[in-house]
């Protein structure tokens, strides 16, 4: 619902009587926000709220420049911020979804909640479990990460900026897709870890390559 008024607000329909909006009035409304992303994140909110099957701009993936694990790794040590950049480099886990405490047992992080915008908990935007290297397991266990969304989002910028890097939480969750296979992780590893329900969400919009990937694959081609 709080991401429901926030798209009645920037669209300007917060005093606009229901019987006055149509899908012809919501149509030209979205096409106002020029952010593919942004609008369709407003006509999902309007879709489910609504019901009114109002045009939806299919998902794009976001390329990031990704620093090597060692260099991310690197620049989270130095940080307040280090755990919560941690949980989303080596659990793949979400800004929400690490700013509380995840269940976990052993080297298991079973994934059920996430904090929102507003502080309040809910069901996190997929579930499931996730193994986690045993070194961070014993480190999550022991740490308390409540925070709010704003404060780990601007932590985990600041750290990145301190090392020359440009960090963000949604990179490090993408960092976490390409480097599981670049170590060699089957597709329904890579599924089961980023907790996806189709396994094509995770290798078309999480898995990154460079040309150097390719080169380094096709250099050992032919060879005996």
């Amino acid at each position: 619902m709080t991401e429901y008024l926030k798209t009645l607000k920037a669209l300007d329909l917060e005093e606009v009587p229901f019987s006055e909006v149509n899908l012809s009035v919501l149509s030209s409304l979205l096409k106002r926000v020029l952010a593919p992303g942004t609008r369709r994140k407003h006509a999902i909110n309007l879709r489910a709220c609504l019901g009114i099957p109002v045009p939806c701009p299919k998902a794009q993936q976001k390329v990031y420049d990704l620093p090597s694990v060692a260099e991310l790794h690197a620049a989270l040590e130095a940080s307040s911020y280090r755990m919560w950049g941690l949980a989303m480099l080596y659990a793949g886990l979400r800004l929400g979804e690490s700013c509380t405490n995840q269940p976990i047992k052993g080297n298991v992080l079973t994934v059920d909640r996430q904090r929102l915008p507003d502080g309040s908990i809910s069901g996190p935007k997929t579930a499931g479990p996730v193994i986690v290297p045993q070194w961070f397991a014993e480190e999550y266990a022991a740490h308390d990460f409540t925070r709010s969304h704003n404060t780990v989002y601007v932590g985990i910028r600041r750290a990145g900026k301190k090392a020359g890097l440009q960090i963000n939480p949604h990179q490090l969750r993408h960092a976490f897709a390409t480097n599981l296979v670049k170590a060699g992780a089957q597709p329904n590893i890579l599924q089961a870890q980023m907790r996806h329900h189709d396994v094509a969400i995770s290798l078309k919009f999480y898995v990154q390559h460079t040309q150097g990937d390719i080169e380094a694959i096709m250099n050992g081609f032919g060879k005996a």
